[in-house]
């Protein structure tokens, strides 16, 4: 969003603009991309962790109140899948990031969170890829004891 548009963007103009869900106010719009990226904007999974643009009443001493917007802490970060052996440039909370740190890692993130949690498109693609390569790592590690089990005799345990 430029600059000249963003002063014209009330937090009323922008409540009613998520009441009808209009594109403008969407979360693809939220935090700072470098120019380099911008054509590619659109490719960009989002990763918001259930967080949304939030509305409230702010009262002052005199008893007006005006209607503000609270905004999500949104980055733009690389992070490594270790099960598709790549780094994704995604558009992430800082929630979202405390929550892979504390899983263990992007994958572990992704494996554990709900179906609410990504509602990005982009993002459930790369969801359905974790997951299916997590399910063939768990057949290879199968087919790996099968292996041992059959050398070593009934003592193999992993």
């Amino acid at each position: 969003m430029s600059k000249d548009l963003r002063k014209f963007l009330t937090p009323k103009i922008i409540a009613k603009a998520v009441s009808r869900n209009d594109p403008l106010v969407s979360t693809d719009k939220l935090g700072l991309l470098p120019t380099e990226m911008r054509p590619f904007r659109h490719l960009i999974p989002t990763f918001m962790h259930g967080k949304k643009i939030q509305f409230f009443d702010k009262q002052s001493e005199s008893n007006n109140r005006i209607r503000r917007a609270a905004f999500p802490n949104v980055i733009y970060k690389f992070v490594y899948s270790r099960l598709l052996d790549m780094n994704i440039y995604a558009r992430i909370t800082t929630k979202t990031l405390s929550n892979i740190e504390r899983r263990g890692g992007f994958d572990e993130y992704i494996l554990t969170s709900g179906e609410g949690r990504c509602n990005d498109d982009k993002a459930l693609m790369y969801k359905r890829l974790i997951e299916a390569a997590y399910a063939e790592k768990g057949k290879n590690l199968q087919k790996e004891d099968a292996e041992l089990a059959s050398f070593y005799g009934s003592d193999y345990e992993r």
